[in-house]
């Protein structure tokens, strides 16, 4: 049995720019090697996501909370990695690593969830086996990245049926306010 697919996404997104970089790449890959899990998600670090409205209501007032008291900080994504040969993507420079780690560590345990630890990256591709990652990285290896927005809000995304991606955004809540 497949899970239903979150309802609810709270993420973090990079500038407009890299957002359109992000998609290029991922349609060069497509041209490569074909449809892969995620070829036509936005550009996004994934924080948590919630199975439904009742479950996202519960929590989104302690979101608001944790948000007022997270601090801002400029984030570099720069090398290109794995997860085994599933997941190819960017991931952020050690000091962005530990920043983002901590932000979704804390946020989960703000909200009450069992976490011990996170590996914040920004998916290009998912879902592939090990021909196709060797081709995403032939692809991309001599491609330089480096990736710097200013982390200083979350998004909260609705999954849209008709697109079938997280194309509705609710809500915007940023840092500090």
């Amino acid at each position: 049995m497949t899970r239903p697919i979150p309802l609810f996404s709270l993420v973090i997104f990079p500038n407009s720019e890299q957002s359109t970089l992000i998609k290029s790449y991922k349609q060069i890959l497509k041209n490569h090697i074909g449809w892969f899990g995620s070829a036509n998600a936005a550009a996004h670090i994934t924080v948590i996501n919630f199975e439904n409205e009742v479950s996202l209501q519960l929590h989104l007032d302690r979101i608001r909370e944790f948000c007022k008291t997270a601090i801002p900080q400029k984030v570099t994504l720069n090398a290109w990695n794995s997860f085994g040969e599933r997941t190819f993507f960017i991931t952020p420079d050690q000091t962005s690593q530990e920043y983002l780690d901590n932000l979704i560590v804390d946020l989960h345990q703000y909200l009450g969830f069992k976490i011990k630890n996170a590996h914040a990256h920004l998916s290009i591709a998912r879902g592939l086996d090990a021909k196709k990652m060797k081709t995403a990285y032939e692809l991309f290896r001599d491609t330089p990245i480096n990736l710097q927005f200013n982390c200083d809000s979350f998004y909260l995304r609705r999954f849209n049926e008709q697109t079938k991606q997280y194309s509705d955004i609710m809500e915007k809540i940023d840092f500090g306010k």
